[in-house]
């Protein structure tokens, strides 16, 4: 054995040894000082050899202007080489087409076979399990022998997910699946066993023989397919009608709507009229038949598309759909002859749509690679445990456990502010929180009784909070109370940038911004005389009263200013009489004679505050000294001049900003005549108060996601969660200063609950099923009989249910896998990823591709230029160190002051096409001390430092588009990069450069000139994404075919990909994966016209093995839910990552099985 050892170590040593002597090379750097990929990897590649490369003075110095040294070689590194297959073609792009055809083949063929249907059967057979039907006659089946078949389940609601019919169809038979279910006697339960599902292979016939299968979002037929939930792959492949609409004719999310609001008829609704206002000033003209795009679309139902592609009206009855929705099986046994015609019907209908939507799709995408792409796209598997169960219980004990201590709060702090302000003193009228609460008693009672005198003395409020009958439960203290509730905020003290946050009955949620003046000055329901040293003057009320109108009338309430201007004052000195007000208003666009009259005005607004005289000079000393000049000849014409008062709110709300808008004192009276969407530019920050209307203060809205100005009806809803992390929101402290941090406690707990909030229907509604044993591989059997699982564990699947193109650029679409964040410590629930685990014998391979959506942008950019690099962008992404600051993350933190994850988001929301609005939007979201101002000047800095500035570029001599200017970027990093982005957007049919995929119907620039320009620059990269993973997928494909590994793929996740495979190949499924991301970059660079590949880029910085779903196989993913870890509550260990250097090492380089046994497996190390 010994001896058996020393020689398998030495083949190992020796193998490595190999490795080492072939990397030893000399290092190739291009024109700009990149390190490229072996000479022998790239004369295999590229079908020529390039030995070196000379210096390009003149890239050098462009990137030298942007602060990159490309002149100063660094330090190469070894340059790893693997033992590529034998290729089929000269080069990387004949083998690809190869390797591709070949796989779509067998699938295209049978395609190739469906001409057309027969006629649907007038009379159905109630029998379980499969029928098949001919034109005269019927008989059973046990699964459609055909290999081509279009298909359509349905499933009775109430009664969970298992199918309750399905019809299939081929060119030969039409047949119907009728569940044992369905005849049975036995009760119903929402459970989906693999026995409720429908075959699709006899048995004894091979698994991996291929069939498709057509439907319209399939994945929900696939989820009911009995094969499909075995752990060993199939060949059976699902096309969906719905993605191949959506790549052919598909719509943007803005482009949608506009279809719904015209379709409609809704002319009147914000958003077109924005958008048609938009559209035309781009015009110069209203064209209507620049917006015939929206007649030539459709939205994604099965009806909506029969009707776009084979223009007639469906054949369905809308009826008969509610009987699955909402009936039971005897509903669907009454019916069952209208309801198999109805879901043979949708079969019919998907069968038209495809075969007039099939050409459309293979002249828009004509490489075999993008096909095979969407059919593995389709074919996802998560593979999952009985621990799945109990994931679900604790995350939901520990969300109820959440809300529970949260009501404990809130009812505490209900009880504390009752217990503070109920005396004869009336102290609420001094709360800015609690002044306008209904704190109205009831009459005395008759009843002397404890409990009556009790609730005699509790403010109607409260009373409100007790669950009824009020005389029963009043012990039981405000037991109805929730974060929801209006009160909740005002329990909480909650502020908004400094200031209290309150409630209009119409605005709804915003705060109070001191300094209107009641006319006429003086007014005694307002002011005081107070008398100074010389003179006597008015001054506002601390408090006064208001009125607030409510169901049952006007209530009169006393309203405490100085309470609010003692957090107005601070806030002031920041936003109106600091440096940044100075600067902004010395350097003010279009001085305006009114400039100085605001000033006047918003002094005298201070000077009337109920302030102590020493503040009111102070601040008023301030103001002045923002504006000091000679005013005489302005003063002399002040009566010729336009009122200046109702734009003091504005200034108020947004403090410098507002001396940098030129169109500051232009109002929504004086402007009726401008466009909409020229005067939403002018909406209003500050309006006056409506219920109570209070005349010393303007009302500022809470920002709604969903559109500026519109109203907030909870400022504890979702969309606040990330103002609460940030500071934004925030609780105020109590008058006495204690350390009471309750309510703290519950803005971090709705934190905490936020993912669970938002996820757990999801979660909830996931179709699994768990395999009987003899269903299962030999490696799980084993286990289960050996006890090396806990007793009774089931293994089982989740197939996601995808839209394989969701999106117009292809991507895929799920509302949980796909979407979910990856575990959080204080995110309950968001350990969810990793309770997909690999069973006994089989582990997860998988990869994140390294900045793959900039990398395909800097390569395009890079291809103008010739060589990879060549741009600023192209160097930073290529080359750029985070250690050493020179990569483009760490210079955009740097250069505008924010952190590195921040730019991050920064930089890729350019990418997508955000402009300055948006960024200055972000910036503010994270910076919550970050002044409109300096948003604004940040965001300019950063867009011409990135973009550049945009210079006019005349059309030449014989151009069609000779009468046109266009413009272009320079002198900006990202120049070079955007500029060749918006050449192929603007190009007559915008294709991806290296699979040829062409932009949807509905962005084509021929129908919608120059709109939605960003979307089609946000298509260019994110489709281009696409025919990276399609790529990747074909020749992961094609190794796993050629080397007989056992694996198939779990999931993709845009840029990243996870396969389930036997552990014993795991090493093997890892080089593969860095093989495949070698070819994929390589192809890319190929179609662009470059035949060298940078090393940065030709690998996986790591491949992991794992044997759950997680982006971190050594996170532990402890959350509230699952505070222990996994390795402690699901006994899940610890994965591990390896580089391109330990996988050559584990592997030799090669794809041939190595020397396994004198080596320690990849999952015996995890």
């Amino acid at each position: 054995m010994g001896r058996n050892f020393v020689l398998k170590l030495f083949v190992r040593q020796l193998a490595s040894a190999k490795v080492i002597r072939r990397n030893k090379q000399e290092l190739v750097f291009n024109e700009v000082n990149i390190q490229m990929i072996d000479r022998r990897l790239q004369q295999l590649l590229f079908a020529k050899r390039i030995y070196s490369y000379e210096l390009s003075k003149e890239a050098c110095e462009k990137l030298r202007s942007h602060g990159i040294n490309a002149i100063d070689r660094r330090e190469g590194e070894t340059s790893h080489y693997v033992d590529l297959p034998p290729f089929l073609g000269s080069n990387i792009k004949e083998h690809f087409e190869l390797i591709a055809s070949d796989l779509s083949k067998p699938y295209l063929q049978l395609i190739g076979r469906l001409s057309l249907l027969p006629e649907i059967p007038k009379n159905w057979k109630l029998l379980s399990g499969w029928t098949a039907y001919t034109k005269d006659s019927y008989f059973r089946v046990s699964c459609p022998p055909d290999d081509i078949l279009v298909f359509d389940t349905e499933v009775l609601v109430n009664e969970g997910h298992a199918p309750v019919i399905a019809v299939a169809a081929s060119p030969n038979f039409w047949y119907l699946w009728v569940s044992p279910r369905l005849l049975s006697s036995m009760r119903s339960t929402n459970s989906v066993t693999i026995d409720d599902l429908i075959r699709f292979y006899s048995d004894g016939s091979a698994l991996s023989s291929p069939k498709c299968i057509i439907g319209h979002f399939v994945s929900y037929d696939r989820a009911r397919i009995f094969e499909e939930y075995l752990i060993e792959p199939t060949g059976l492949r699902f096309l969906d009608t719905m993605s191949l609409h959506i790549c052919v004719s598909g719509l943007t999310s803005t482009q949608r709507n506009l279809k719904l609001a015209s379709d409609k008829h809704l002319y009147n609704n914000k958003l077109w009229k924005d958008f048609v206002a938009e559209h035309n000033a781009k015009r110069g003209s209203n064209d209507p038949e620049s917006l015939d795009w929206i007649k030539d679309a459709s939205l994604n139902s099965l009806l909506d598309v029969f009707k776009f592609y084979c223009q007639k009206e469906p054949y369905q009855n809308k009826e008969l759909r509610a009987v699955f929705e909402k009936g039971s099986r005897g509903d669907v046994i009454d019916n069952f002859q209208a309801l198999a015609t109805y879901c043979a019907n949708d079969v019919k209908m998907t069968f038209e749509t495809f075969r007039n939507l099939w050409k459309l799709y293979q002249e828009r995408f004509p490489h075999p690679a993008t096909f095979y792409g969407l059919l593995e796209m389709g074919s996802m598997y998560l593979p999952i445990n009985s621990s799945w169960i109990d994931f679900q219980e604790r995350a939901n004990q520990s969300y109820d456990d959440l809300n529970t201590k949260q009501k404990v709060l809130l009812q505490r702090l209900a009880e504390d502010a009752l217990q503070k302000h109920n005396g004869s003193d009336k102290s609420y009228e001094k709360d800015p929180w609690l002044w306008d609460l209904d704190w109205s008693k009831p009459k005395k009672p008759a009843n002397k009784s404890e409990s009556a005198q009790i609730l005699a003395n509790l403010p109607k409020w409260y009373r409100e909070l007790i669950p009824k009958p009020i005389k029963d439960n009043y012990k039981s203290g405000p037991a109805l109370i929730t974060a929801q509730m209006k009160i909740a905020p005002k329990l909480l003290r909650l502020c908004w940038k400094g200031l209290p946050l309150h409630y209009d009955q119409i605005l709804k949620w915003g705060t109070l911004i001191p300094g209107r003046v009641p006319k006429p000055v003086g007014d005694p329901r307002y002011y005081e005389q107070k008398q100074s040293d010389e003179s006597t003057r008015s001054q506002i009320l601390p408090v006064f009263k208001v009125t607030k109108m409510s169901a049952t009338g006007p209530d009169e309430l006393i309203f405490p200013y100085r309470e609010y201007l003692k957090y107005w004052t601070k806030e002031m000195e920041e936003r109106l009489c600091g440096v940044n007000s100075r600067r902004a208003f010395e350097t003010r666009a279009n001085p305006d004679a009114r400039d100085d009259l605001l000033l006047d005005e918003l002094r005298r607004s201070v000077e009337v505050m109920p302030l102590d005289l020493d503040t009111v000079n102070h601040l008023v000393s301030s103001l002045k000294k923002i504006s000091d000049n000679d005013r005489g000849e302005q003063v002399k014409s002040k009566n010729s001049l336009p009122p200046v008062y109702e734009n003091l709110g504005e200034l108020q709300a947004k403090g410098a900003l507002f001396w940098g808008n030129k169109d500051r004192y232009e109002t929504d009276h004086s402007v009726k005549w401008i466009s909409a969407s020229r005067r939403k530019k002018l909406r209003r920050s500050a309006t006056d108060t409506i219920n109570p209307e209070i005349p010393t203060c303007w009302f500022c809205p809470l920002p709604n996601e969903a559109g500026t100005g519109l109203p907030v009806g909870s400022p504890l809803s979702k969309p606040f969660q990330v103002h609460i992390a940030s500071g934004r929101l925030y609780s105020s402290p109590t008058a006495g200063g204690g350390e009471d941090h309750s309510a703290d406690q519950i803005l971090r707990d709705r934190i905490r609950a936020s993912f669970w909030q938002s996820y757990s229907k999801r979660v909830m509604s996931q179709m699994y099923v768990f395999l009987e044993t003899n269903l299962l591989p030999p490696t799980v059997q084993t286990a289960l009989r050996n006890g090396k699982v806990p007793f009774g564990r089931r293994y089982g699947a989740i197939l996601p249910q995808v839209i394989a193109a969701g999106t117009i650029s292809r991507r895929a679409v799920e509302p949980l896998w796909l979407t979910a964040s990856n575990a959080e410590r204080e995110r309950l629930g968001s350990e969810i990823k990793a309770l997909v685990q690999a069973p006994p014998g089989f582990c997860l391979v998988g990869a994140d591709v390294d900045s793959q959506e900039m990398w395909i942008a800097s390569l395009i950019g890079d291809s103008v230029v010739g060589f990879q690099g060549g741009t600023p962008y192209g160097w930073m992404t290529l080359e750029g160190s985070k250690a050493k600051g020179t990569d483009l993350h760490t210079k955009t933190a740097n250069l505008i002051g924010i952190k590195r994850n921040e730019a991050k988001i920064l930089n890729y929301a350019r990418l997508y096409g955000s402009g300055l609005e948006f960024t200055k939007h972000l910036l503010s979201k994270f910076q919550s001390n970050l002044r409109p101002e300096e948003a604004s000047l940040k965001a300019e800095k950063l867009m011409r430092a990135t973009k550049g500035h945009r210079v006019p570029v005349h059309m030449g001599k014989g151009c069609k588009e000779e009468a046109e200017t266009r413009y272009i970027w320079k002198d900006g990093t990202e120049s070079c990069v955007f500029n060749a982005l918006e050449a192929i957007a603007r190009s007559p049919e915008p294709r991806t450069p290296v699979l040829g995929a062409q932009i949807t119907k509905t962005l084509t620039p021929t129908v919608v000139k120059d709109d939605f320009l960003p979307s089609r620059i946000n298509w260019v990269v994110q489709s281009s994404a696409v025919d990276y993973l399609h790529c990747l997928l074909v020749f992961m494909a094609w190794l796993i075919k050629k080397y007989s590994l056992r694996a198939r793929l779990c999931i993709s996740i845009h840029d990243e990909v996870r396969y389930l495979c036997d552990q014993r190949c795991a090493d093997q499924m890892a080089l593969a994966l860095q093989i495949s991301n070698l070819l994929t970059r390589a192809l890319f660079a190929f179609q662009l016209g470059m035949h060298d590949l940078p090393e940065s880029v030709a690998y996986f910085s790591s491949v992991e093995v794992d044997t759950c779903l997680r982006k971190d196989p050594s996170n532990d993913c402890k959350t509230p839910s699952n505070p222990d870890g996994l390795e402690i509550t699901y006994n899940i260990p610890k994965g591990r990552s390896f580089t391109i250097t330990e996988i050559i090492e584990r592997t030799g380089g090669a794809m041939e099985p190595f020397d396994s046994e004198a080596r320690e497996p990849a999952t015996n190390v995890i």
